[in-house]
């Protein structure tokens, strides 16, 4: 079945059938090779840096045809935290966001800041946002937000035997209010519709569904750890 993006109508077309050469996998039929694209071109459209960066790419294919106007935009990458206390208590908080213009719930998590690594990011929004500090830290790994036009990586982190050890940093734009859910809470709340962004329902799958949490659990050294660690 033909695949449309934009009005390149005539880009993707029915993949051709597998030789008896190609390459498998265990429990598959055959699959052929998947090349990336070739950027021929780009041209910015929008700096709005450091928030929103759009351009326009000429790129070929790899069987020859070529796009001239495929548009990309890029945006800071992010770290988002599934924090939870010694008693085993979620972390999270309410507050409007624009995005979905709705009041809901989020997980702590924020902007990498420039050459910052993704585990200090994590670290600083846990602290700057809810005033605690994690005994442990594991990484579960970075996903882009859109796969065809790119934009943040949102960097997944699970933060357990948190606690409070000083005050959150107020953020005059967002009116915040910092709750600790138990599972059957947080379950609820997300029952009831309100965790609108895809991102946190996604991180709370990664660390409750245990065959997802024990390939992508990558263990990280305590906070009391140099920053030479945090890689």
């Amino acid at each position: 079945m033909r695949r449309l993006v934009g009005r390149h109508r005539d880009v993707f077309r029915p993949l051709p059938q597998p030789s008896e050469n190609s390459p498998t996998m265990p429990g598959h039929r055959p699959y052929r090779l998947h090349r990336p694209w070739t950027v021929l071109g780009s041209r910015e459209l929008l700096d709005a840096d450091p928030f929103l960066k759009v351009r326009v790419e000429t790129v070929e294919l790899p069987d020859g045809r070529r796009i001239d106007d495929y548009y990309q935009f890029d945006q800071p990458s992010f770290a988002c935290i599934f924090a939870e206390t010694a008693d085993g208590r979620i972390v999270t908080y309410r507050q409007y966001r624009h995005g979905p213009r709705k009041v809901g719930l989020v997980f702590p998590g924020g902007h990498l800041s420039p050459g910052e690594e993704p585990l200090a990011a994590a670290r600083r929004e846990l602290m700057e946002e809810t005033g605690m500090e994690a005994e442990s830290w594991t990484d579960l790994g970075a996903y882009i937000v859109n796969a065809n036009q790119g934009g943040a990586w949102s960097h997944m982190f699970h933060a357990t035997g948190c606690r409070r050890v000083a005050e959150p940093i107020v953020d005059d734009l967002e009116d915040t209010e910092i709750l600790h859910l138990t599972r059957a809470e947080l379950l609820e709340a997300i029952g009831r519709g309100e965790m609108h962004l895809l991102t946190q329902i996604a991180l709370v799958s990664m660390v409750w569904q245990a065959d997802i949490a024990r390939v992508l659990s990558r263990p990280h050294s305590p906070d009391t750890a140099g920053p030479d660690t945090a890689n």
